[in-house]
C-alpha cells in the first residue's frame, strides 16, 4: 500500500477556523490544513475565535476546536458560531480518552472528532468528510 502524500491527500478552498489552546497542535494542523489549499484562521481560546470569527470578511465553513477548553468548551463554542452562521460545520479535536467517555454521553454522540496525536492523512480526511457530509448541520456536529 502507498504511502498518501500530500498531494494525494483531499485537498479543498474552504476556510477553517482552528481553536486550540495548545500552540504546538494549533500551528501544527494549521500548517497541514494550509498545506491542502485551505484558508486557514487561528486562536487559541473561545473568546479569541468569536473575534477572530466576527472580524473576517466571508464565510468560514468549518470550525476545528478542541472539545475541552477553559471558559468555554468546544461544544459550547460550536453552538455560539452556528447561531453566527447557521451552515457551519464543526470537527473536535480530543484525546482518545475524552473521546472514548464523552462517546458513551449524550454531549459528542454522533459528532465529528479527530482524535490527537493525528497525521496528516487522518487530518485532511476527517476534514474533508466534515465538509461534504450531506444533511443539515445541528449542534457539535451532529446530522438532521
Amino acid at each position: 500500500m502507498a504511502i498518501p502524500t500530500p498531494r494525494s491527500l483531499p485537498r479543498g478552498d474552504e476556510t477553517i477556523l482552528v481553536v486550540e489552546p495548545e500552540p504546538e497542535t494549533r500551528k501544527l494542523a494549521a500548517f497541514m490544513l494550509a498545506k491542502q489549499g485551505y484558508c486557514v484562521l487561528e486562536a487559541r481560546n473561545s473568546s479569541e475565535a468569536v473575534r477572530v470569527f466576527d472580524e473576517h470578511h466571508g464565510p468560514v465553513h468549518l470550525l476545528l476546536t478542541a472539545a475541552t477548553m477553559s471558559r468555554v468548551n468546544g461544544l459550547d463554542l460550536s453552538l455560539m458560531l452556528e447561531v453566527r452562521s447557521p451552515g457551519l460545520r464543526t470537527l473536535f479535536l480530543v484525546d482518545s480518552e475524552y473521546e472514548r467517555k464523552s462517546r458513551r454521553s449524550a454531549t459528542m454522540r454522533g459528532a465529528s472528532v479527530v482524535t490527537r496525536p493525528f497525521t496528516m492523512a487522518i487530518l485532511s480526511t476527517k476534514v474533508r468528510q466534515a465538509l461534504d457530509a450531506p444533511g443539515k448541520v445541528l449542534a457539535a456536529g451532529l446530522r438532521a
